[in-house]
């Protein structure tokens, strides 16, 4: 049971946090999918399975432990920005969160910039030889994150924690 507490505290977002404003599916993951293993740090240390699918309008996102339990899974449709959420076991996953994460680190940079809130901006160069796209509120940096082969890493400094993203398969 400390485990599932623990995800609750590492997916509680401030208030108005937001960067950018959610985004439709890039058409070119349309009808994919990954299966990836989130390991977090910073307020907790834990680790889980989590598959998502692409659908035209819908994100489908499900999340296990590594013995195969569910844990959570989510729908978000991207074109009314309604979340359904069906939490098992007693975890309350933050569903906007785990979007927000990947549309992050995952959607094109020429939507995010699209899609950037007033007085926020993203940057994405090449940093000692690794890709690192950076998000800023004003001058200060607020969330980076760092592309190493089938790694990724997202620092949240707001919220102060990290999470490594391994992409296990894409389908």
């Amino acid at each position: 049971m400390v485990f599932l507490n623990a995800c609750q505290i590492a997916y509680k977002p401030k208030v108005d946090t937001a960067l950018f404003e959610p985004m439709p599916i890039p058409n070119e993951i349309v009808g994919k999918g990954w299966l990836e293993k989130f390991q977090f740090s910073g307020v907790v240390e834990q680790s889980m399975l989590v598959s998502t699918e692409f659908s035209e309008k819908m994100i489908k996102v499900a999340a296990l432990s590594f013995e195969g339990i569910p844990l959570s899974q989510l729908q978000f449709d991207t074109q009314t920005n309604q979340l359904t959420t069906t939490n098992l076991l007693g975890v309350d996953f933050d569903g906007k969160k785990i979007i927000y994460d990947m549309q992050s680190a995952f959607w094109p940079l020429a939507q995010l910039k699209q899609h950037i809130c007033k007085n926020c901006q993203v940057t994405q160069t090449t940093i000692a030889g690794q890709l690192t796209r950076r998000f800023y509120r004003g001058e200060t940096l607020i969330r980076e994150v760092i592309y190493n082969g089938s790694h990724t890493q997202l620092v949240e400094n707001e919220q102060n924690y990290r999470l490594t993203i391994e992409r296990l398969e894409e389908y």
